[in-house]
């Protein structure tokens, strides 16, 4: 017995151990950044910019010389005659002979370098353009991942309170209950009243236990969020609370939108592909160099040297633009056309966020202004309760008159809890709307 009460003993804090590694406490912070490192479709974008990247270093190794070898062999099963004058190697008229080797083999290396090509610098300026654009793109789906996450993490807080207020709820109604009960047997309470104390008890405890099912409900959904396994409980070390001071009402920190820099970014592309298509017109310049050795015989025996022979050129290719320049007036004329549509665009979408991010800052301040209020009359609504329960229980009350007190704390409860989820709320559009996230 001695011996299995040791082993019981020694099982108890490995026991405890794995309780709380199991427990995990988050911040919203700390939910954020896990829910973008575990999220899928946030590692699949990180994709998009890993070909950005590679798209850039691609356009920036065009410059690199174009180095290639080549073989070339033809075996000609009939030679060609040729045209012979008369007095050529002694002959007395004109004659066809037919002249050369049926095996014609050449084996050589080709270089070809641009010097001069300005497509090939604003290539590697669209390319990096490109990818500050995919950032950016990426930047958005984090913000809207992030007011996911933030969505479901005040969901829990939010029913977190209406557990408690509905466990609250739950032991007013057990008091009345209570009170009622005994107030029954003494004669003191009509028997409808008595069971209308009993009916609303039983209500409020399957309130109760609603409130209980949809805090599961919101935490699962915080869970699926963040990308976690189903099993292990959390718990979140930020509150609710009553808000902090109210936020300036200002403007002045729009540039910090992602639609603002996206569209910024689309206009710099425009241009880029505008002075490319000018460019188009612009000679392009390059050197080639080529060593080669050619074997020329009528059979494939290669290893005789001495129908092997080299030959090399060096040269320098210019290529000037003719009937493209023609051709390509009407692509200027799109890039024109597309500069001038983002440019209407940007501002349009900066009168539109100047305007968001205003509308965002007095929601949230009334929004404040709003819990501030609905938390003193919840309060209120407390200390009217308990008096009024005194008096109940003294005999000077009676139940009817206590139910309509209840339904102002009832309404009092709700307004407190739409407040918060207000609040909640205006927050998160607040941090979305002046670019926080």
């Amino acid at each position: 017995m001695k011996r299995l009460f040791l082993i019981i003993l020694c099982s108890i804090p490995a026991g405890v151990g794995a309780q709380n590694a199991a427990q995990l406490k988050l911040s919203l912070q700390q939910a954020l950044d896990m829910g973008l490192a575990n999220r899928y479709d946030m590692q699949a974008n990180k994709y998009n910019i890993t070909i950005a990247d590679n798209a850039l270093k691609k356009s920036r190794q065009e410059w690199l010389p174009d180095i290639h070898a080549e073989g070339n062999i033809r075996y000609n099963t009939q030679l060609q005659a040729t045209f012979v004058p008369p007095g050529f190697g002694g002959l007395d008229k004109a004659e066809l002979l037919a002249l050369g080797a049926k095996n014609a083999t050449i084996l050589g290396i080709e270089l070809d370098q641009p010097i001069l090509q300005p497509t090939l610098h604003t290539d590697i300026k669209i390319a990096r353009n490109n990818l500050a654009l995919q950032q950016e793109k990426n930047r958005a789906d984090e913000i809207n991942i992030k007011v996911q996450i933030a969505t479901a993490y005040y969901n829990v807080l939010l029913k977190d309170l209406q557990q408690i207020i509905a466990a609250r709820d739950e032991q007013r109604f057990h008091e009345y209950y209570t009170l009622a009960a005994g107030k029954y047997k003494q004669g003191a309470l009509i028997e409808t009243d008595y069971l209308r104390a009993q009916l609303d008890y039983d209500n409020a405890k399957i309130t109760t236990t609603t409130a209980k099912q949809n805090y599961v409900l919101a935490v699962n959904g915080l869970k699926y969020q963040l990308n976690m396994p189903g099993s292990g409980d959390i718990t979140l070390t930020d509150t609710l609370g009553d808000g902090t001071a109210a936020v300036p009402l200002s403007s002045e920190n729009y540039q910090n939108r992602t639609e603002i820099k996206q569209l910024k970014l689309q206009q710099q592309d425009d241009q880029l592909q505008l002075r490319k298509a000018r460019q188009y017109s612009i000679p392009t310049v390059s050197v080639m160099a080529n060593y080669s050795q050619q074997y020329l015989y009528n059979d494939f025996k290669y290893t005789q040297g001495e129908w092997w022979s080299p030959f090399s050129y060096a040269a320098l290719k210019i290529s000037v633009p003719i009937s493209g320049n023609i051709k390509n007036q009407r692509q200027i004329k799109n890039y024109q056309l597309k500069t001038q549509q983002t440019t209407a665009q940007l501002q349009q979408k900066t009168a539109d966020v100047r305007y968001d991010i205003l509308q965002a800052g007095t929601e949230l301040n009334n929004a404040l202004l709003n819990m501030q209020t609905t938390r003193k009359n919840y309060d209120l609504s407390e200390k009217i309760y308990r008096q009024q329960q005194q008096e109940f229980a003294a005999g000077s009350f009676a139940y009817n008159n206590l139910l309509e007190t209840e339904r102002s704390i009832s309404t009092a409860e709700q307004q407190y809890i739409k407040a918060q989820y207000d609040y909640l709320m205006a927050q998160i559009n607040y941090n979305k709307a002046t670019g926080a996230w």
